[in-house]
């Protein structure tokens, strides 16, 4: 239950979160991958329109256009700088009834290793090792469950709603691409389309745009140029966990989930 404080909190970041024409909301806890679906999307609407490049990490700008639904990408709530405890996590998620939702996962223990060093390297969050911060209540395993679960509880509650999968988008990108462009109602696109957005978009391609500027964008800039872990986009593995969790750590991580029973963990015990 949220207290006064946390309530008006709520309030004023409802306000800035949400878009009173938005149709589509791409919602996800961060470092779910929601930067490299935003790019394949604006590609994709940009080369169909003939809009400028820069404008392509700016969805909800190009979205404006005709022949398809008006898009904003949100964190509702779970947003790393905002810093709730898993326990302040807002469960009301009747504001999204009259609109479509795209709600994306990812595997809890490498969206765990990517939101530390956005927390550290990034944004200045967290000062403390990897194994305190996966058992944070700010930051932690046990936030990414619940949160996940909240939408799971409410999947039902927006008008349309479609469950994303990293894991998913990494194996097939065309095809998750082709999903979301058609959740979102673009009209005739064609797989030159899509196949070019997705060449684009390729991780190395992405880093060497950070790297440049490209994006325009302070939240788009690395860390520091010299530390590859400080980027924005940093690896974009998965199971890359493994690289930095430990025995005891990934045991912690796991039993949070089978405690919860969280089903949009699935498949992320021992994985």
């Amino acid at each position: 239950m949220l207290n006064t404080y946390d309530w008006l909190k709520t309030a004023v970041i409802r306000r800035r979160i949400n878009r009173p024409d938005a149709a589509v909301y791409v919602i996800s806890y961060p470092k779910c991958g929601r930067t490299w679906l935003r790019l394949l999307i604006g590609k994709a609407i940009c080369d169909q329109y003939g809009l400028p490049e820069e404008q392509m990490i700016d969805t909800y700008r190009i979205t404006a256009v005709p022949d398809v639904l008006r898009t904003h990408f949100s964190h509702d709530f779970s947003s790393l700088k905002a810093g709730f405890p898993y326990n302040r996590l807002p469960a009301d998620k009747s504001a999204y009834a009259d609109s479509k939702v795209i709600f994306i996962t990812r595997n809890v223990k490498d969206v765990l290793v990517s939101s530390y060093f956005q927390a550290t390297k990034r944004i200045g969050k967290f000062q403390g090792n990897i194994s305190e911060f996966i058992r944070s209540k700010r930051y932690g395993a046990r936030k990414i469950v619940t949160f996940y679960n909240l939408w799971h509880t409410n999947q039902n509650v927006p008008e349309a709603f479609m469950h994303l999968r990293y894991e998913e988008m990494h194996a097939d990108p065309e095809a998750a691409l082709k999903q979301v462009l058609q959740f979102m109602e673009l009209q005739n696109f064609d797989d030159a389309l899509v196949r070019a957005a997705v060449e684009f978009s390729r991780f190395e391609n992405m880093k060497k745009l950070e790297a440049k500027g490209f994006f325009r964008d302070e939240k788009m800039q690395p860390g520091q140029k010299s530390d590859t872990e400080s980027f924005k986009v940093r690896k974009g593995k998965v199971g890359g966990y493994r690289e930095y969790l430990s025995a005891a750590d990934i045991a912690y991580v796991d039993g949070i989930i089978a405690e919860t029973g969280c089903p949009f963990a699935e498949g992320g015990i021992g994985a």
